[in-house]
């Protein structure tokens, strides 16, 4: 029998989340910002207008909606690296990449102005 291509590793949960991402290319730190499409304990898709190269590692922080009767607000940080990279014609029509991640943290925070100057910083770089 023959075992499929893309045989998963783990569950994915279908989430629209904000995420920004950092990478370093040839020397130069490179930072921007999306959406994930779904996430999983070993990693996440992420759609983005700027995707970093596959194979590269990546740094990234998922912002997660506020869960009734949470009062903090939710973030997952990880490091990982980035399996593919996806062109456009695909979902919502934006390019995309896959992360592969092996350690994650959850981290509970009511500051939300680090969302907001990541937003602003981001909308600087490309």
């Amino acid at each position: 029998m023959e075992t499929p291509r893309h045989a998963r590793k783990a569950i994915r949960f279908p989430l629209e989340a904000p995420i920004v991402f950092w990478w370093t290319d040839t020397g130069i730190e490179k930072r921007s910002e999306g959406r994930t499409h779904d996430i999983s304990e070993a990693g996440a898709f992420v759609l983005a207008d700027t995707c970093p190269p596959s194979g590269i590692q990546i740094g990234f922080k998922v912002f997660l909606p506020v869960l009734p009767g949470f009062e903090p607000k939710a973030r997952v940080e990880a490091v990982g690296h980035v399996l593919r990279v996806e062109q456009a014609g695909g979902l919502e029509g934006r390019d995309g990449f896959a992360i592969s991640t092996r350690h994650t943290l959850l981290r509970f925070s009511d500051d939300t102005r680090e969302l907001e100057e990541s937003g602003k910083k981001n909308s600087r770089v490309g």
